[in-house]
């Protein structure tokens, strides 16, 4: 194999792959609608510090003119300040949590972007959509340059083509990778996936290699600080790099007396990334060194999110990434190969720490960061078993069958028929194989403490609202219509079990028919203390509803915080419209008291 060229034959693979990616991309992800930007979540804290010092000349990085911006490119506002998204208080000041490093890996992307707005006569505030465009290609790239360079280590690990083609298409469309690079490239995970990669490539040239040792040795230095830019835990991963280990002499590294202009460029790059990160650092902290990641801490006393981790059906490896599941299978063949407890010592060891951390279920998607690390894994699994067909059939059966079962998960994940937080064992598998987007709200039963039910199936009522053409069991129903604008009003004294310790949640259930043209109902949750209201909660039904036939609706939400025994929660539908029809039958709403165990709490 011709490896010194890259545009050669043996390289058909990956264009092919190159334009997949990006035809899933252009294809399937919404990319202008205000409600599903890709700078978004944890995104915008990483990427912020761009248009901070290169648009509004935010020199101190106060982000004072982020509000202003976000409302002008957002419609979804899961803060009152926009700025909540990413700012916490830091000693007497506030500061962006995230750390710097991703955003000078997406700068010519950002500069790209820049001069395009302008171009193009968009609006040059840093969050418009030539800018939006330009991060969620910035992770394409870095992803695909990753994915190369997962090719090439196994490659050198294998000298076999198959192997090395097949491995890295493996873990990209039957891991994470796939989504947090088309769907949700804005956070960190691809680009560490990327420089995690490139360590260990590097590393096992350096280590290997006859010839410029010392040059490789740079460039995992550069990739290596990458990594700690990116995410400082990733750090613990960064021990794979010893599994190619072997003694070198200083000798072999100083081979040349001439001045290599490589290694010079590559020691200003190091320069660069460490300058820029300390930079920043600094600007905000006024200290060189420091957790900027002040919010939630690690309970070392609650290793119960470990086992769901592994085995739970919120979001655990077995039920959704099973080819990451096989992956740690080689720890059986330890014995044989000691050098292997190198690779799964720091991935056990993060997905521990990650499991005793607040936001415990991010444990799925930071396996991403270290998918190069799997690779390795999943070929010396095969080479363990290769030599007995039964066992390497069998690997490979079910390696090939974790592709769809990922790509089923993950888009049920996407269109919410399954919660990350929320699905249970019976939940998970009554919908294994549901692709029509529903509306549920998955309460595991285990976890509740107390709950009180109210039923209706409107048999015995008779009002304007009430009808008897349509009812889905029995005769009678509540209809929305041309005169009526809203119907089945009902209000609740909340139950005084709400006021203990727990976490308060308030679930209805009902079926739901709707007359084609029908395009607007919204159930609404009101809650108040006499005549005033203390909060308002509506909920959208027809988004993800079937014309002409029932449909079973679930909605639920966390009870507002300040509420008690003195409160009434008051529920109706709502047809703004005026106009077409609409059929509910046998509604149930549950006031629920849970345990929490199952939570993310921001504690």
């Amino acid at each position: 194999m011709q490896t010194s060229s890259f545009l050669n034959k043996n390289y058909t693979w990956f264009y092919a792959l190159a334009i997949s990616v990006f035809l899933i991309f252009f294809a399937f992800r919404p990319l202008n609608s205000p409600q599903y930007r890709i700078i978004v979540a944890d995104g915008l804290g990483y990427y912020s510090y761009l248009p901070a010092q290169f648009i509004y000349h935010d020199t101190e990085l106060k982000f004072e003119w982020f509000d202003k911006v976000f409302e002008a490119n957002y419609d979804n506002h899961l803060f009152e300040k926009p700025t909540q998204n990413f700012m916490v208080k830091y000693g007497d000041r506030m500061i962006n949590l995230y750390y710097p490093g991703q955003s000078l890996l997406q700068a010519p992307f950002f500069f790209a972007a820049h001069l395009a707005a302008k171009l193009f006569q968009y609006p040059a505030d840093g969050f418009s959509l030539p800018y939006q465009l330009a991060m969620g290609i910035s992770a394409l790239f870095y992803t695909l340059l990753g994915v190369l360079f997962c090719h090439k280590l196994l490659f050198h690990i294998s000298h076999t083509r198959s192997y090395s083609i097949f491995i890295p298409l493996l873990v990209f469309f039957g891991t994470n990778l796939f989504t947090y690079s088309i769907f949700a490239g804005c956070y960190t995970h691809a680009y560490s996936f990327c420089f995690l990669s490139l360590s260990l490539y590097f590393s096992e040239r350096f280590f290997n290699s006859t010839e410029n040792k010392l040059y490789f040795l740079q460039l995992l230095l550069l990739a290596a600080i990458t990594v700690l830019t990116l995410r400082p835990l990733n750090g613990i991963l960064l021990i794979s790099v010893l599994y190619f280990f072997k003694p070198v002499s200083w000798r072999e590294l100083f081979q040349s007396k001439k001045i290599n202009y490589r290694a010079v460029l590559l020691i200003l790059l190091i320069g660069l990334i460490l300058v820029y990160s300390i930079r920043i650092l600094y600007t905000q902290t006024h200290t060189l060194l420091a957790n900027t990641y002040t919010i939630g801490r690690f309970y070392f006393d609650d290793w119960s999110h470990v086992f769901d981790n592994f085995f739970g059906f919120q979001n655990g490896i077995l039920w959704y990434t099973p080819l990451i599941f096989l992956s740690f299978f080689t720890l059986f063949f330890v014995g044989h190969k000691p050098r292997l407890l190198v690779l799964l010592t720091p991935v056990f060891l993060i997905i521990v720490l990650y499991s005793l951390w607040f936001y415990w279920n991010i444990v799925n998607r930071t396996l991403v960061d270290f998918t190069a690390i799997l690779a390795i894994l999943l070929y010396e699994l095969m080479q363990q078993v290769v030599k007995t067909k039964q066992q390497y059939r069998l690997v490979l059966l079910i390696a090939l069958f974790s592709v769809p079962v990922y790509q089923l998960k993950a888009y049920q994940l996407r269109q919410g028929i399954l919660n990350s937080n929320y699905t249970y064992w019976k939940y998970y598998f009554k919908n294994f194989l549901t692709l029509k987007q529903i509306d549920v709200y998955p309460v595991d039963p285990k976890t509740i403490l107390k709950e009180q039910t109210h039923y209706f199936d409107f048999e015995n009522e008779t009002s304007s609202e009430i009808s008897t053409n349509n009812a889905f069991e029995g005769i009678k129903c509540v209809v929305l219509n041309k005169e009526i604008e809203y119907a089945a009003t009902k209000s609740f004294r909340l139950p005084v079990f709400l006021e203990q310790k727990g976490f308060k949640k308030v679930k209805l259930a009902f079926w739901f028919y709707r007359s084609e043209n029908m395009k607007n109902v919204q159930l609404i949750l009101s809650f108040g203390k006499k005549d005033s209201v203390s909060s308002y909660h509506p909920f959208y039904i027809n988004e993800s509803t079937s014309a002409k036939e029932w449909e079973l609706k679930e909605f639920g939400m966390d009870l507002p915080a300040g509420l008690n025994a003195t409160h009434t929660l008051t529920i109706y539908f709502w047809n703004p419209d005026k106009q077409n029809e609409a059929y509910i039958d046998n509604l149930k709403l549950v006031f629920i008291l849970k345990d929490g165990s199952d939570e993310i709490v921001w504690r």
